[in-house]
């Protein structure tokens, strides 16, 4: 066999080689590229009922909704024990503030029907004067409500803004400003339980805002 011959046969063998390492580690790569994606599917699958992992997440529907309905019984049992405390004989006596923002505390006042009077305390937590800011407490059936508030503002502050005479006019107090109180005392014998009745300011355009119901039960 000659040199030349000798030396094709190695050129030969060693790009043999050579072409076989380079095949092997093309298929080693791409078999660690295949793993590599399945295991990131598998991970990514399983991840979510992993029991330590996304707890937090998982457990979030179940404490709202927890949450929701401890505040809807809260609301329940705190609605049961003002039902449980109300009396006929505390229904008698009742307070009610009025402040500088046009605003009555309450939209909504209940007496019994059983009480033999009534007593109504206004409170003016503002610290307007009345002729600026005055407020008073008067009551009126309902469709006596507007045509009354209406005639007060016109009867003036020196009539506490109560139309003199009006028979329409249930029971009212003064006109009072910031830091003052007043009060009326009058019975509700004439009144019917399950009727509708309105209480109000009727310092000129306050009435608008400032009324609610007054019911007799």
């Amino acid at each position: 066999m000659s040199d030349s011959g000798l030396g094709f046969s190695l050129k030969r063998f060693i790009t043999l080689i050579v072409s076989i390492a380079i095949f092997v580690l093309l298929f080693e790569g791409a078999s660690q590229l295949g793993g590599g994606l399945i295991k990131a599917q598998v991970e990514q699958t399983t991840s979510k009922f992993h029991p330590e992992k996304n707890a937090e997440d998982r457990l979030k529907p179940s404490m709202v909704l927890a949450t929701e309905v401890t505040i809807e019984n809260s609301v329940e049992e705190i609605s049961d024990a003002i039902a449980a405390n109300w009396t006929a004989e505390g229904s008698c006596q009742q307070v009610i503030e009025g402040n500088d923002m046009l605003q009555f505390n309450l939209k909504e006042m209940v007496v019994s029907a059983s009480c033999a009077e009534v007593t109504v305390t206004l409170k003016h937590t503002g610290a307007m004067p009345a002729n600026v800011m005055g407020h008073n407490w008067v009551l009126t059936n309902n469709t006596d409500f507007m045509p009354v508030a209406q005639a007060g503002g016109a009867a003036g502050l020196d009539n506490n803004y109560i139309p003199v005479g009006d028979q329409r006019v249930l029971a009212a107090t003064t006109v009072i400003g910031g830091g003052q109180e007043t009060s009326v005392t009058f019975s509700i014998e004439s009144l019917v339980a399950g009727d509708d009745y309105t209480f109000f300011c009727s310092f000129p355009g306050h009435y608008a805002i400032m009324q609610g119901a007054f019911k007799v039960i």
